[in-house]
Formats: C-alpha cells, sequence, structure tokens
C-alpha cells in the first residue's frame, strides 16, 4: 500500500526537512531525540521544549511497516507548560537506537500527508509551517529485505524534544 508522504533529506546536517515531492511507502517509522536539552525551561516568552519517551517498536519482518502513533499532544498537556489545543511546533529533535547499520532501516516521522525520513540515529526536524500540538503524528519503520527477522530488531530508546510555542 502506497500513500503520497514529502520529504527531503539531509544527512551531512542530521537534520530533515518537510518538501513536497516523492510517494514513499506509508508505514516508515520516524524517530526522535533527547540530547539537545537538559531541562524543560520556563514558559514565560511563550515557548518551551517538551520531552517525551516513545514507546519501542519490534520489527519482526523484513519488508514490512511498521507504525507507533505518537501522543504529542497529551505530551504537551502532561508538561504542564501549555495547552495543545494553543500550542504549535516549531521543531523536534530526535534520538533513537536500531540494532544494525541505519542503511538497513528507513526510520520516518509523519504528519497527516507529510513525512521526513530520519536517516541518522539523532537530529533535528524543523517544520515550515504552523503545526498544532493536537495534530496526528506518527513514527514509521521499516526493515529493508524480505522474511522473518530472527530474534526480532528492536527500534528503541526513542526520544523526543518539541520545540512548542503557545499561540495566545
Amino acid at each position: 500500500m502506497f500513500h503520497p508522504f514529502s520529504f527531503l533529506l539531509r544527512p551531512d546536517t542530521e537534520s530533515a526537512t518537510w518538501r513536497p515531492g516523492r510517494r514513499v511507502p506509508m508505514v516508515m517509522a520516524a524517530a526522535v531525540l533527547l540530547g539537545a536539552f537538559g531541562a524543560v525551561p520556563s514558559v514565560q516568552a511563550g515557548s518551551a521544549a517538551v520531552m517525551m519517551s516513545v514507546e519501542s517498536v519490534t520489527i519482526r519482518e523484513r519488508g514490512e511497516w511498521y507504525t507507533r502513533k505518537l501522543a504529542i499532544g497529551p505530551a504537551v498537556r502532561d508538561s504542564g507548560l501549555m495547552a495543545p489545543e494553543r500550542t504549535r511546533i516549531g521543531a523536534i529533535h530526535w534520538r533513537y537506537h536500531l540494532p544494525s547499520a541505519p542503511g538497513e532501516w528507513q526510520v520516518m516521522l509523519c504528519q497527516a500527508s507529510h513525512c521526513a525520513l530520519l536517516d541518522a540515529r539523532r537530529g533535528k526536524l524543523t517544520l515550515p509551517e504552523t503545526i498544532l500540538a493536537t495534530a496526528p503524528f506518527s513514527l514509521r519503520v521499516y526493515r529493508n529485505g524480505c522474511g522473518v527477522l530472527a530474534p526480532a530488531a528492536q527500534l528503541e530508546d526513542i526520544q523526543l524534544v518539541l520545540e512548542v510555542e503557545s499561540l495566545g
């Protein structure tokens, strides 16, 4: 099953940006980073960093797509910093761990019909337009090849830091 996703990969800077473009398979995973922020700053200026961890993804077969929905709205609400319905996301830092070389995997962060390929195991994704924290995001993972993985592989230690700003 194929769905249109737009992305541009910039592996030399370990960042990705949204961009209209190609059709790629839907269930790719994207993942996340924590290391860039040591603490959650106060909301005095109307912006903050919200940290969240994502449950690991178990990959049992090559050539299959695996998806993990991201609870970004609840993470913003649970942080106590801002209300998700009045908060936009400007950038997402990610970090994740894979058991083997990244070239064997495709990891994507998706929102609606836009996805960004997260080629590096850590980096930053800057969003070009206002996307509310209540928007549905997902992480999608694909393992190249075909056949059963024995043992199953894990995309784990998935962490995100969301740069958020209050809309008022």
